[in-house]
C-alpha cells in the first residue's frame, strides 16, 4: 500500500521508525524499493576557495555560501529517501559540540547566518586534532585536502548526498543545484555548438558568490543526453558534402541525387543489419554517418569523372547537346566497366578493414564494423546501378541548363560528334585539373640532365617521413590515463583522479570492489547471444570439491580474508599514500568476510560437520549486512548473493574489499596491479586446502582491462587482415606485382604516419579511440593509392608504355577525383570538431590527418615512385589473360578494330558515328589508327 498511500513518504530512512516497527524496517524498505523501482544515486558537491587555488575554503563567508546552496537544493528537491547527507556545512552549523556529531534538518530550512571567526577556528582545530591522531581514518579526512594535516587549511572541501530515487527521476537529481548555479543545457554557449550544464571553466568549477562549485551526479546519463546534439551535427556534415558535390560536379541535380543515394544506404544497411538478427546500436555507430558521407561522395566522383573522360576522349562534342541513345548507351557501358571495378576495389578494401572488427569480442566494435561494411558496400551497389540512371537523365535533359526542374520534361537537342583529338565544346576542365596539368605534371616531368629531381626529392622526403612515423608508432603505449569522453572543462572529466589527488580520504564509491570467489570452476557461455551479451543465457559450472564444513577449509577462507586485507600494493594505480595496501584504510570497515561475520553472529565459534550448513543458512537468511558492514561496503554486500546456496547446497562464496584503485584506473596501471595480484593469489592458493583450489579474483577494473586489451588486439588484427587484402585487391586490379608492391608500401606508410602523429604531435596513447581509428585509417589509406594504381596500369592498355606517360595519364584522369574525394571526406570529418564528445573530436582529427597523409602519399610518394621507378611495358605483369579480360580492365577502350554504325535517335534524327582514339593527351604515341566502335558486345580487337 506504500505506492498508493496518501501518507507522505518519509524523507530519510531513519524516520521510518516513526511509521513502522524497527524490526520490520529492512523488509519494508525492500518492498518500497520494489514497488517504486528505486535506485541508489549519489550527488557530489565539490567546493573550491578560489580559481588560483591558494586560499582557505573554511572562512565564514564561503561556508555561508555553501550553506545557502545546499539549503536551496533541499527545498526544491522532490526525492523522498535521502539515505545519507554527508555535508561539510553540518560540521560548522550544527548545534552539537563535536563537529562529526552535528546534524541538519533535511527539509532545507536552515539558518545560514554568517559564522564568527572563533567558531570556525574551533571546528577547524577539532578536525586537525582528529586527523593528526587518526590520519585517513579520521571522520574529517574526506572533507579536506591532504595538506590540511600540515597547514590546517584546505583549498577544497565537499558534500556527498546518497539518495534512493525512482529510476525515471534519477536524471533530475542535480537540477536544483544547476538551477541555483545558473547552469543549463543549450546551444551556442560556453564556446560550443551544443553545451552541457556540467561545463565549467578551465578548472571544471563554476563561480558562485565567494566559492567555486563542481557537481557530479551518478543519476545524470550525460552520454545519452549529449549524443543527440552530436547526431544532429551530422546534418551539417550532409550539407557540407552537398555543397562540395554541387561545386565539383557543377550540377545541383547530380548533387541532390548523390546525397539521396548516400543517405539511403544507411537505413537500408540498418534493415540488413537488423535482418542479421543484430539489435545492438551504440553511439559509436553514429561515426558511420560521417564515414559513409565521404566514401559515398568519392564513389560518385569516380563514376562521373569516368563518364566525362570517356565522353571527351571517345566522342568529343564539337556542338553542345546530347548524345544519340545508342552512343550514350555505349559510353555508359564503357564508363561502367572502367569505374565499377575501381570503385569496387576501394569499397571492398575499406569494407574489409571494418569487417576485420567482426572478430572482436567488444560488441560496439564488432557491430559497428558490420554496419559500416554493409553501408559502404551498399554505396558501391547504388553507385553502379542508381548513378548511371541519374547520369542518363542529367545528360539528356539537365546538363548545361539553368533550371533543372523545368528541363526534366524535355530532351536537349542532339549534339555534333567530332573526330578524335577534337576539343569537346561540352568539356569543362575544372581548376584542379588545370593546376595539376600546368604545375604538378610539368614539375614531375622537369629534368636536370637525365634526372627528374622533383619526384626523387618528394619520394625520398616522404620516405623519411614514413620512417619517423614508424619510429613514433613504436613508441605508442597502452593508456597511461583514463579514456576521456567529455571536454576537459566538463565537471565529470577525471573527477575520480581529482578526488584521489585533492582529498585526504576520497569518496569510497569512486574506488573499485575487489572480490575473491570460492567454489566456481568455470562458466559455460555457449548459449549466450553474442549480440546481446547482457541478455539471458550462460551457466555456472561449480566446483564439486568445494565444502566449508571442515575446520581446515574454514581456516583457509579466514586466512584468505586476512591475506586480502593486508595485501600490499605499491604501484601508482593504488591511491594509498601513507599505508600502501590494496584495501582502503578508513575509520570504518572496508572489508567483508562472510565467515568472520558468521562467526560473530554465532557467538564467536564456527560449527563444523552436519551442523555447519543449517547454521549458515540461518545466518544467510536472517542477518542484516548493515549490522556487520559500514557504509563503505553495505551496498555491495548481500549475504543471500555472496553465500551461494543452490538447491539446498553451498556452491560458492564471496569475500570483498573496498580497494584503493579508482574506477577509471588506466590500462597500464591496472594491468600491472592485475598481474601482481594474480601472481600473489596463485602463491596463496598453494597454501590452501584442495577444496579452495579454484579460488578466483574478480574486479570490474580488470574487466575494463580486458576490453582495452581486446581493442588493441582488434587494431593489430585489423592490420593483419586488411593489409594482405589490400595487396590482393590492388594486384587483382592492376595485375602487376611491382605496382601492387609500391601501393602496399604507400598504404603502410600512411598508417604508420597517422599512428606516429598520435604520439609525436598529440602525445596520445594507444587507447580506445586510437584502436578504433587504426581500423578506419587502413580503410581510408587504400582508396587514393588504389585509384591511381588502377589508372596507371590501365594506361598500358591504351598503348602507353613509358612510365612517365603512364603516370601523367593517371594524374590527368584521376588526380582531380582524388582531390575532390579528399576534400569531401575531410569536410565530412571537419564537422565533428564541433561535437560535444571528445571521442568524436579525436575522430575528426584522425580522419582529417588520415586524409591528409593519404592525399600526400598517393600523389607525393606513390606517383613519384611511379614517375621514376614505375614498371614500363609489361614488366611486372601477371601472365596475360584473355582478350576480354584485358578489355574489361581497360574499360573497353583499347586500340583495335571495332564495328562502325550509325544510330537513329528517338526523335528520328541520324546519329553521327562515334570515332574513338586512345584516351591520352600524348595521342601520337597511339599511332594514327582510329577506333570506331558502336557497341561493346563484340570484344574482339582488330586494327582498322
Amino acid at each position: 500500500g506504500w505506492a498508493g498511500s496518501p501518507v507522505p513518504l518519509p524523507r530519510a530512512e531513519g524516520t521510518l521508525a516513526k511509521f513502522i516497527d524497527p524490526d520490520e524496517a529492512p523488509a519494508v524498505k525492500r518492498r518500497l524499493s520494489d514497488v517504486l523501482d528505486l535506485e541508489d544515486h549519489t550527488l557530489l558537491l565539490f567546493y573550491k576557495s578560489d580559481k588560483a587555488g591558494t586560499e582557505d575554503v573554511f572562512t565564514p563567508v564561503r561556508l555561508q555560501d555553501m550553506c545557502k546552496l545546499e539549503s536551496a537544493w533541499l527545498k526544491v528537491t522532490k526525492f523522498p529517501t535521502i539515505r545519507s547527507f554527508d555535508s561539510v556545512v553540518k560540521l560548522f552549523y550544527g548545534p552539537e559540540p563535536v563537529p562529526s556529531d552535528r546534524t541538519m534538518p533535511l527539509d532545507g530550512e536552515w539558518e545560514c547566518g554568517l559564522l564568527d571567526e572563533a567558531s570556525v577556528s574551533a571546528t577547524v582545530a577539532a578536525m586537525k586534532a582528529s586527523i593528526d591522531a587518526d590520519g585517513p581514518r579520521s571522520p574529517y579526512a574526506r572533507f579536506v585536502h591532504p595538506n590540511f594535516k600540515d597547514t590546517a587549511t584546505s583549498v577544497y572541501t565537499r558534500t556527498a548526498v546518497s539518495i534512493k530515487v525512482e529510476k525515471d527521476l534519477a536524471g533530475d537529481l542535480a537540477d536544483g543545484v544547476m538551477d541555483y548555479l545558473g547552469r543549463e543545457y543549450g546551444w551556442l554557449q560556453d564556446g560550443m555548438i551544443s553545451s552541457s550544464a556540467y561545463i565549467g571553466e578551465e578548472d571544471s568549477f563554476v563561480p558562485k558568490d565567494s566559492i567555486r562549485v563542481r557537481v557530479v551526479c551518478t543519476g545524470t546519463d550525460e552520454m545519452t543526453i549529449m549524443v543527440a546534439p552530436d547526431f544532429l551535427l551530422a546534418f551539417a556534415s550532409i550539407m557540407l558534402v552537398f555543397v562540395i558535390l554541387s561545386t565539383y560536379l557543377r550540377s545541383v541535380f547530380l548533387a541532390c541525387c548523390g546525397m539521396f543515394q548516400i543517405i539511403l544506404s544507411m537505413p537500408v544497411a540498418a534493415l540488413i543489419y537488423k535482418g542479421l538478427t543484430i539489435d545492438f546500436f551504440d553511439f559509436l555507430h553514429i561515426l558511420v554517418v560521417y564515414l559513409v558521407l565521404g566514401i559515398g561522395a568519392d564513389d560518385i566522383f569516380v563514376l562521373v569523372d569516368a563518364f566525362r573522360h570517356v565522353s571527351e576522349h571517345m566522342a568529343p562534342l564539337v556542338k553542345p547537346g546530347r548524345y544519340p541513345d545508342e552512343v550514350l548507351k555505349d559510353l555508359l557501358k564503357r564508363t561502367w566497366v572502367r569505374s565499377a571495378g575501381a570503385i569496387f576495389n576501394t569499397s571492398f578494401t575499406t569494407a574489409m578493414a571494418f569487417m576485420s572488427c567482426s572478430g572482436s569480442k567488444a560488441m560496439p566494435m564488432r557491430t559497428c564494423g558490420w554496419y559500416a561494411a554493409i553501408s559502404i558496400l551498399l554505396n558501391w551497389i547504388f553507385t553502379i546501378t542508381f548513378t548511371p540512371a541519374v547520369l542518363v537523365i542529367w545528360h539528356q535533359r539537365v546538363q548545361d541548363t539553368r533550371c533543372c526542374i523545368a528541363e526534366l520534361f524535355s530532351l536537349r537537342p542532339l549534339g555534333e560528334i567530332g573526330q578524335p583529338g577534337t576539343e569537346s565544346k561540352a568539356a569543362h576542365r575544372n581548376c584542379i585539373e588545370v593546376a595539376l596539368d600546368r604545375f604538378y605534371i610539368r614539375a614531375m616531368n622537369w629534368k636536370v640532365g637525365q634526372v627528374r629531381p622533383v619526384p626523387w626529392a618528394m619520394g625520398l622526403g616522404l620516405l623519411a617521413v614514413a620512417i619517423q612515423g614508424a619510429y613514433f608508432t613504436s613508441q605508442l603505449t597502452p593508456p597511461r590515463s583514463a579514456e576521456v569522453w567529455f571536454p576537459d572543462t566538463h565537471m565529470m572529466t577525471g573527477f575520480s583522479t581529482f578526488m584521489a589527488d585533492n582529498y585526504y580520504q576520497p569518496d569510497y564509491k569512486d574506488y573499485a570492489i575487489v572480490e575473491v570467489v570460492f567454489g566456481i570452476k568455470d562458466f559455460d557461455i555457449s548459449d549466450i547471444d553474442i549480440y546481446n551479451p547482457g541478455g539471458p543465457g550462460g551457466k555456472v559450472i561449480f566446483d564439486g570439491a568445494f565444502d566449508l564444513s571442515t575446520k581446515e577449509v574454514q581456516d583457509g577462507v579466514l586466512s584468505t580474508c586476512e591475506w586480502l586485507n593486508n595485501l600490499r600494493c605499491e604501484f601508482d594505480g593504488c591511491k594509498n599514500a601513507g599505508y600502501n595496501t590494496l584495501r582502503m584504510q578508513s575509520d570504518k570497515k572496508t572489508h567483508s568476510c562472510f565467515l568472520e561475520d558468521f562467526r560473530e553472529w554465532n557467538g564467536g565459534t564456527l560449527p563444523v560437520g552436519d551442523a555447519f550448513l543449517p547454521a549458515l543458512k540461518d545466518f544467510r537468511d536472517n542477518a542484516a549486512a548493515g549490522d556487520y558492514n559500514s557504509e563503505f561496503l553495505v551496498d555491495e554486500v548481500s549475504y543471500k548473493e555472496d553465500i551461494g546456496i543452490v538447491n539446498g547446497e553451498l556452491k560458492y562464496a564471496v569475500i570483498k574489499i573496498r580497494s584503493t584503485m579508482t574506477m577509471d584506473t588506466p590500462y597500464s596501471q591496472g594491468n600491472e596491479i592485475n598481474n601482481f595480484i594474480e601472481e600473489q593469489l596463485d602463491k596463496h592458493i598453494q597454501t590452501l586446502p584442495a577444496p579452495l583450489a579454484r579460488t578466483k579474483l574478480v574486479c570490474i577494473v580488470f574487466a575494463f582491462l580486458d576490453l582495452s586489451r581486446e581493442l588493441l588486439n582488434g587494431l593489430f588484427q585489423g592490420c593483419g587482415i586488411a593489409m594482405p587484402i589490400s595487396f590482393l585487391v590492388v594486384l587483382a586490379s592492376t595485375r602487376n606485382l611491382v605496382v601492387s608492391g609500391y601501393a602496399v608500401i604507400s598504404v603502410a606508410s600512411i598508417v604508420l604516419c597517422v599512428l606516429g602523429f598520435c604520439k609525436s604531435a598529440m602525445d596520445w596513447d594507444l587507447g580506445v579511440g586510437e584502436a578504433i581509428a587504426g581500423v578506419i585509417v587502413i580503410g581510408y589509406s587504400v582508396d587514393y593509392v588504389v585509384h591511381l594504381a588502377h589508372i596507371y596500369c590501365e594506361a598500358g592498355h591504351h598503348g602507353i608504355t613509358k612510365r612517365e606517360e603512364r603516370a601523367a595519364f593517371a594524374v590527368r584522369n584521376m588526380g582531380s577525383t582524388v582531390f575532390a574525394g579528399a576534400i569531401t571526406t575531410a569536410g565530412s570529418g571537419l564537422v565533428m570538431f564541433f561535437c560535444f564528445f571528445y571521442f568524436f573530436i579525436k575522430m575528426a582529427i584522425l580522419i582529417c590527418v588520415t586524409i591528409m597523409f593519404s592525399f600526400i602519399f598517393s600523389l607525393g610518394f606513390f606517383m613519384s615512385v611511379m614517375w621514376v621507378l614505375g614498371p614500363q611495358g609489361k614488366f611486372g605483369d601477371l601472365p596475360n589473360c584473355s582478350g576480354s579480360m584485358r578489355m574489361m580492365s581497360s574499360g573497353g577502350v583499347e586500340t583495335g578494330k571495332q564495328a562502325e554504325a550509325a544510330q537513329t535517335a528517338d526523335d528520328g534524327e541520324k546519329a553521327a558515328p562515334m570515332p574513338v582514339a586512345a584516351p591520352t593527351t600524348e595521342r601520337a604515341a597511339a599511332g594514327n589508327a582510329a577506333v570506331v566502335p558502336v557497341c561493346v558486345d563484340d570484344w574482339e580487337e582488330t586494327e582498322v
